[in-house]
């Protein structure tokens, strides 16, 4: 159930940032250019090196705890 609801919320902030990007090439009358395309790329991406620094986080915190509790 949580998994879901992440998974749902990543690829919820992924499809807002690509639409995004897409509207601003529509906007512009650009169309797919490289680096439109390495925008949307960039969009799937993005949240996820979000999550790498939030677990980071989690799992540092974890360990400081962890160590104080041994020592």
């Amino acid at each position: 159930m949580f998994e879901t609801a992440i998974v749902l919320l990543y690829g919820f902030v992924a499809v807002a940032a690509m639409a995004v990007t897409l509207l601003e090439g529509w906007a512009n009358h650009d169309g797919l250019t490289l680096h439109r395309l390495a925008g949307l790329l960039a969009c799937l991406l993005w949240p996820l090196t979000l999550l790498v620094f939030i677990l980071h986080g989690c799992i540092a915190r974890l360990l400081t705890r962890l160590s104080r509790s041994t020592a």
